[in-house]
């Protein structure tokens, strides 16, 4: 049902703002009853409510995670949902409203593109939810007038916050072309501050690139400097929580313009070549404007090039991750272990079986002590039983943790954020590409390029893979790579200072590449 909002300006003028509800959901993630609520016709700003509720939310002296939430207004004009800025930035700005929800707490950073719900006491994990939240974005700014038909999406992200601190790149030269700090020193790269990072091909006692010969990588020994401005990881960050799902990808495909769909459309020859069921991807899209839909929407997205995934980053106001934050998010401030994986140790059991005859998103592996999805295994159970494209490809994003796993079993890093070690593998900026080291972590905007013949395409100053005319975005994977391993790859790929391929700058797209984004921290 619709809701419609009225009122009077002055005396003679009718305000016709409507919206309709809409339910966005992100894994355990869900935004429901999407409403409007008072607008200031001489600000022109307008309130939007709704409610909003996650599993296992935590916050201790370490850490805690949010939700990144993002506010857009759609007219009947235009098929494109358009972000509009928050009124305030800040703790509780004004304009904010936690809810119903006492110890939740709202910071919205300074360029207002969303705001970060988030504990406001510490509290072990549990579920969390608020009624009534309110956020006051500004209309006028997002292109809408006093007498725009508009409806309201509200868009959220799982996130976790990466502490600021010092932390270890590289696992003393065990895995594939890991950091060492010599070329006969295998001792790992302390990384203490975001000071410039000095790589010189010195035989010990500095910071030592190994290359895994990728067309275009730095050479093994080869001198350089990573800038003060590259994201390096000792800054504090979130990171989304989950490897980017199905169903984020549908909200955001289905958002765009109508003539940027097509360029993100991954059922396509460029990407999986057919609205069928491919690999365990669901995803299909049809008509004119595109509109997509998953059937599995809790589940991990690929046959995602890079250009997508900047693309989906730039809309949702976030950013790439470097592989040193990865690194990070994994290890924590620990020693590196050598050949460890994301939840800080050697032991891994690859998931082959899967509960029930079907997916719903509360599925569970069945497999003995299974930790992570790799090397190809078979499924069995779930959707398996419907054929064989059901039977190799990604699980369900963040499936091994449950109520009662540790870090081990769930296979979760340092600071909880799930999948960084098999599943997709993920996109990341290499530090060993030259045309990636401008990089300085600006977050995208919300809007995409709109040149023609480029629609769609992420347009953030700096992004590794930008067109050689800006204009156009991001149309290459110059610079760009995966760590993490896939559902494919062998257990040594999900090491996580492996970097067989972090520096690949791979072209296209393919059913084992994921993603997902950051932010920088600005109160941390």
């Amino acid at each position: 049902m619709n809701t419609r909002n009225t009122g009077i300006l002055g005396l003679v003028l009718i305000i016709s703002i409507f919206v309709l509800p809409r339910v966005s959901q992100a894994n355990d993630l869900v935004v429901t009853n999407v409403r409007l609520g008072p607008r200031d016709t001489a600000a022109k700003t307008l309130a939007v409510f709704f409610d909003i509720s996650w599993k296992n939310s935590w916050r201790n002296k370490i850490n805690h995670d949010a939700a990144w939430v993002t506010v857009r207004l759609q007219d009947d004009t235009s098929a494109e949902k358009k972000l509009c800025l928050m009124t305030a930035a800040g703790l509780n700005p004004s304009g904010a409203v936690r809810g119903s929800n006492t110890d939740l707490e709202i910071f919205a950073p300074s360029d207002k593109t969303g705001v970060f719900f988030r504990r406001a006491t510490n509290h072990p994990a549990a579920d969390v939810a608020t009624m009534s939240a309110m956020l006051t974005v500004n209309y006028d700014a997002c292109g809408f007038t006093a007498t725009s038909n508009v409806s309201a999406t509200v868009n959220a992200v799982e996130m976790v916050l990466i502490p600021k601190g010092a932390f270890f790149a590289g696992d003393n030269g065990f895995s594939t072309a890991a950091f060492r700090r010599g070329a006969a020193d295998n001792s790992p790269w302390p990384l203490t501050s975001e000071s410039a990072v000095n790589v010189t091909g010195a035989s010990s006692g500095g910071n030592y690139y190994v290359s895994a010969a990728n067309p275009g990588e730095s050479a093994t020994g080869s001198s350089f400097i990573i800038p003060v401005s590259f994201p390096k990881g000792y800054n504090a960050f979130y990171l989304m929580k989950y490897e980017l799902t199905e169903g984020q990808w549908v909200e955001f495909v289905n958002a765009l313009p109508a003539a940027a769909r097509s360029h993100r459309d991954v059922t396509d020859a460029a990407h999986k070549n057919s609205d069928a069921v491919v690999a365990r991807n669901t995803l299909a899209c049809s008509g004119s404007p595109l509109v997509c839909g998953s059937a599995n929407p809790q589940r991990a997205m690929t046959f995602l090039s890079w250009p997508d995934i900047c693309a989906f980053l730039d809309w949702a106001g976030l950013r790439p991750v470097t592989e040193l934050e990865f690194e990070k998010a994994a290890r924590g401030p620990f020693l590196p272990l050598n050949g460890e994986y994301a939840w800080g140790n050697t032991n891994i059991i690859a998931a082959d079986a899967l509960s029930g005859v079907s997916e719903d998103g509360t599925e569970a592996v069945t497999t003995l002590g299974a930790n992570a999805r790799y090397n190809s295994v078979t499924l069995s159970g779930g959707n398996a039983g419907q054929g064989p494209e059901h039977q190799q490809g990604p699980l369900r994003a963040g499936i091994f943790s449950t109520t009662t796993s540790d870090r081990t079993a769930s296979g979760a890093g340092n600071y909880g954020v799930l999948d960084l070690s098999g599943n997709a593998k993920e996109w990341i900026v290499s530090v060993g590409n030259a045309s990636a080291l401008p990089f300085s972590g600006v977050h995208g905007d919300g809007y995409l390029t709109a040149v023609a013949g480029a629609e769609g395409n992420a347009n953030t100053a700096a992004w590794p893979g930008m067109d050689a005319d800006p204009t156009h975005g991001v149309t290459s994977a110059a610079g760009a790579g995966f760590r993490g391993g896939s559902w494919a790859d062998p257990s040594s790929r999900l090491a996580v200072s492996d970097r067989s391929e972090a520096a690949s700058g791979a072209s296209g797209a393919a059913s084992t590449y994921g993603g997902r984004g950051a932010r920088s921290a600005e109160d941390q």
